[in-house]
């Protein structure tokens, strides 16, 4: 480990360089310790190659405008560490939508209040993974019906039947779900299907999002259990 006098000590650009530089693992750890400048902090986090010395930058990191400068202008997985921490709402929403990287959409997106952009995201963006954080958010049951009806990801439906408080429509949900439910017999390769049973493995969950359904091939007699 590399000795560090006093003036280095005090010195935060000398932290900045052992912490992107030094050989030694725990030297560039405590070097990133002990920094408090918020730009030597965005530098680490932006240039140095070790991903936990990267993180802990992060980690260290408490101003909106450095976090927001490393999600626009930084590479890789850190990038949504970096969107975990913010909380400008203007900036979260310009993300969740216009980001390239689907993961950072979606955390963007689940920090955002305002319900009605959380539903154009749900409704609208290409990837499933993003409309599911933001269908997780929302709480417009007309709206949650809507996807739990249409979205044609199975995830994202399930994500909004489970948030639906209202009886009366799931069984209706269920029925379009077997609709879209695609089972192939594993047996025989068949698709010619039909509904056996309904049974719910948990009573604690919403038993339209976790219902099993067995089917029964009408060409091999093969059963097979689905969840919805």
């Amino acid at each position: 480990m590399v000795e560090m006098d006093r003036n280095d000590l005090d010195n935060e650009n000398v932290l900045g360089d052992i912490a992107k530089n030094d050989k030694d693992f725990q030297a560039r750890l405590e070097a990133v310790e002990m920094i408090s400048n918020m730009d030597i902090l965005a530098d680490i986090a932006m240039n140095a190659t070790d991903s936990k010395i990267v993180s802990k930058a992060i980690e260290k990191i408490n101003d909106d405008s450095f976090l927001i400068g490393i999600v626009k202008n930084g590479k890789g997985p850190f990038r949504n560490e970096a969107a975990q921490k913010i909380n400008d709402q203007p900036v979260l929403i310009e993300i969740a939508k216009n980001d390239e990287d689907f993961l950072v959409r979606a955390t963007s997106a689940q920090k955002i209040s305002d319900e009605s952009v959380l539903i154009d995201i749900a409704k609208n963006d290409e990837n499933s993974y993003v409309r599911r954080a933001a269908t997780q958010k929302i709480s417009d049951e007309s709206v949650l019906i809507d996807i739990a009806m249409n979205d044609e990801d199975a995830y994202v439906r399930r994500a909004a039947a489970q948030k639906i408080s209202d009886e009366s429509v799931l069984d209706d949900i269920d029925l379009n779900e077997e609709r879209l439910t695609k089972v192939i017999c594993e047996k025989c390769g068949n698709e010619n299907m039909t509904v056996k049973s309904h049974k719910a493995p948990n009573p604690g969950y919403s038993y339209c999002a976790w219902r099993i359904i067995d089917y029964i091939c009408n060409d091999c007699g093969n059963i097979i259990s689905k969840p919805l």
